[in-house]
């Protein structure tokens, strides 16, 4: 890696008020992945895109961590897009194309995030059983936030690789808006578990 990078790690849960036994129900709409693009408040347009035939590429070839690709499943795929956001910043708005690279794993949603200036995410989003308290030491809560310690959490674990002069910049972009992604997806996880029971 070159001396001008850098790279981060951050880390946001938020509780789901929903029981251990709805776990497969959540997990399974963060396998929407229509769902999860149009969950980004800044997105205009996005395509599925081919992976490329000459050759094809494998699944190891895109170096997906190992905890993830041991919960993929016997024919693991990696799905493609492109994805369009237009971009505030204290400077100037901008519009970003993104190249997104997405694993369904048994836990969740595995993410890689290739945008201009060599800015690269991979975010790793699970849905687990809350066990103790730690959601609000971890910076999580949100409205969903549930008054005890049962049922499940959703955990976003970001791993950020980019120029140090745009460390800064990124970081305030994923702090200024996980909350609101969360929300959405922790409604939308008990809207959908709410359907369930009542058909």
């Amino acid at each position: 890696m070159s001396f001008l990078n850098t790279t981060a790690n951050l880390r946001n849960t938020t509780p789901i008020p929903l029981p251990p036994s709805k776990r497969q129900g959540a997990v399974a709409l963060l396998h929407d992945h229509d769902f999860y693009l149009h969950c980004d408040p800044h997105l205009t347009d996005y395509k599925a895109v081919e992976a490329p035939t000459n050759p094809a590429p494998t699944f190891a070839s895109y170096k997906v961590p190992a905890p993830v690709s041991a919960l993929a499943g016997a024919n693991p795929t990696v799905k493609l897009y492109e994805v369009h956001d237009h971009v505030p910043n204290p400077v100037y708005s901008s519009n970003v194309k993104s190249n997104e690279e997405m694993v369904d794993f048994a836990d969740g949603l595995w993410v890689r995030v290739r945008s201009p200036m060599g800015v690269m995410m991979e975010t790793t989003w699970t849905v687990r059983e809350r066990t103790d308290n730690k959601t609000q030491e971890e910076g999580g809560g949100g409205e969903n936030a549930a008054a005890d310690d049962s049922g499940l959490e959703l955990v976003e674990e970001v791993y950020v690789s980019c120029n140090r002069m745009l460390m800064g910049l990124v970081k305030s972009s994923v702090e200024a808006n996980w909350q609101k992604i969360h929300d959405k997806i922790v409604s939308r996880m008990v809207e959908d578990a709410g359907k369930a029971t009542s058909s």
